[in-house]
């Protein structure tokens, strides 16, 4: 029976106390940190009311979303509050630069934080929220529902596939107001921090699918100023692209540079699309030398069963194989180039195919019982052709790995007192995007070392002893010559030759005289035969 400990109740009291405390201080230290972003917020807009970036009914709008957060921030369940704290903080990190676009963009993604936690919980995975005119807000643990470039025109692209005017003009014209112009480019930013680079930052593949679905609109609606927004799209792409091994790479993202397979396809895919549209030769002539070298790279992205998330990185998360396999895919249409075409065959395959099990040889027999350690263990080899989740079944047991391609060895170590007999064994196996597959391999055959070794012929002739038995359960035999004076003068005498092989020849040194010789051979196992030498004279 445990003991259980009465705490003191005015040690209890105290500790209670110095909890409530400290959980005061940590919402005190929050709520004092969401108080200093909203009054760098709110002196931000006042700096773009007095430089014209901002009307002053936005700017009223904005002063508005800032008092609400700050009383959201307050009272709302403590993990709905954090996010709510965490948009401030996104606004605060560029107070000084509040540009129509930028400011429009980081307001409204606020008032639809806002609007959606008031009523829901945190999501437990991603998921896109769309506003009236069609904006993505994409969810990210830690900062909340965020303006997503390449989520944006991903929904423009559907929208001009599904021949929606209405939609695409709305979608289109939203993210025109969310452009920010960097001379004769524009540039749609993402607000938050990430994986090391601080906010705003832009990503190639982004701009390139932004012009992309600029011109698809474009066309869709008729309108030329999509046009001309299309081709300044298209003019931040160039900049955004850098030199990997002699050969042009786009970055994924604008603050590092990362070699990532699906940013380099999408790329291609989206800038033949758009040269395509708009007749641009050097947006067409970038997507060749891109094109060119991701087909010089692709064999270090391909592991023969999967694909590499980055140059030098490890095997790529499942939903970003599958994106890898759809954009292989369109190139393969698009370009009907045969490289393509075989690698769009070969990665549907480690998709969409489960993995195959072979067998070069059966096992070889076991002899488990007694526990000699000699064939006590069955070893299964197995190759498999990609990897896999791998479960085996054999004698009432089931073994669970987790394998790489290639060729592998299982050890089964059969429960104690297993009957003799053939056991089937059953390999099921799941890849990584979950195709799954089942095999029957060679059974194993277990067998009872119970019987004494069988020697077949021995003789003892000239100092020679050569021997000969059939035992495959036991790796040597412990052998002995008994010799045996039949006039009785001489003692008896015993010659230890120690382990030999089931079947070989040793020297003997006999004493001596006339004796009556018996060989005596011992398995692993303990068990015993003697074979008769007969007459040996020395």
């Amino acid at each position: 029976m445990s003991r259980v400990r009465h705490r003191h109740p005015r040690r209890l009291g105290v500790a209670l106390l110095a909890a409530a405390a400290a959980a005061a201080a940590t919402a005190a230290a929050a709520g004092a940190t969401a108080k200093h972003d909203a009054l760098l917020v709110r002196r931000g807009v006042t700096h773009a009311l007095a430089e014209q970036w901002v009307k002053p009914a936005d700017a009223q709008r904005y002063r508005k979303d800032v008092a609400v957060a700050l009383r959201e921030s307050s009272v709302l369940p403590r993990l709905r509050a954090a996010v709510i704290a965490s948009q401030l903080a996104q606004l605060a990190a560029v107070w000084a630069s509040y540009t129509s676009p930028r400011a429009l963009a980081l307001f409204t993604q606020l008032e639809q934080n806002l609007a959606y936690f008031e009523t829901h919980p945190l999501p437990p995975h991603r998921i896109d929220v769309t506003d009236q005119d069609g904006v993505v807000y994409r969810w990210f643990p830690g900062l909340g529902l965020e303006f997503h470039p390449l989520a944006e025109f991903g929904a423009l692209n559907a929208a001009v596939a599904a021949k929606d005017a209405d939609r695409t003009r709305a979608l289109a014209d939203a993210l025109v107001a969310r452009a920010i112009p960097r001379g004769g480019r524009l540039i749609w930013e993402y607000l938050f921090p990430f994986g090391g680079g601080r906010a705003p930052w832009a990503s190639g593949m982004a701009q390139a699918v932004a012009a992309q679905a600029l011109a698809r609109s474009a066309a869709l609606l008729a309108d030329e100023d999509l046009v001309g927004t299309a081709e300044r799209a298209y003019a931040s792409v160039p900049p955004l692209v850098f030199t990997v091994r002699g050969g042009p790479w786009i970055r994924l993202y604008a603050f590092d540079s990362e070699v990532v397979l699906n940013a380099q396809l999408q790329t291609i895919v989206s800038l033949l699309d758009y040269a395509k549209a708009s007749g641009d030769a050097d947006a067409a002539a970038l997507a060749q030398r891109l094109d060119a070298q991701a087909q010089a790279l692709l064999p270090r992205f391909d592991t023969g069963d999967w694909s590499r998330y980055e140059l030098g990185g490890g095997y790529a998360p499942r939903e970003y194989q599958l994106y890898v396999t759809k954009l292989l895919a369109k190139l393969a249409a698009v370009t009907k180039d045969p490289v393509w075409t075989a690698a769009s065959q070969r990665f549907h395959a480690y998709y969409y195919d489960p993995p195959q099990v072979t067998q070069a040889a059966p096992p070889a027999p076991i002899y488990p019982q007694p526990r000699d350690g000699y064939l006590d263990n069955a070893t299964i080899q197995l190759t498999l052709s990609q990897r896999a989740s791998v479960s085996v079944a054999i004698g009432g047991q089931v073994l669970s790995f987790r394998l790489g391609r290639g060729a592998h060895t299982i050890t089964w170590k059969p429960p104690l007192n297993l009957a003799a007999g053939s056991y089937p064994v059953q390999v099921s196996a799941a890849n990584y995007a979950g195709r799954r597959a089942a095999f029957k391999l060679a059974p194993v055959v277990v067998n009872w070392d119970t019987a004494s070794p069988p020697v077949t012929s021995a003789q003892l002739q000239a100092g020679t002893l050569s021997w000969q038995a059939n035992d495959p359960g036991t790796p040597w035999l412990a052998l002995k010559v008994l010799l045996v004076d039949p006039a009785g003068i001489n003692p008896p005498q015993t010659l230890d030759l120690g382990h030999q092989p089931t079947s070989g020849s040793a020297a003997v040194t006999v004493p001596p005289g006339t004796w009556q010789g018996t060989l005596q051979a011992t398995n692993s196992a303990g068990l015993t035969t003697s074979f008769p030498l007969g007459t040996i004279t020395a």
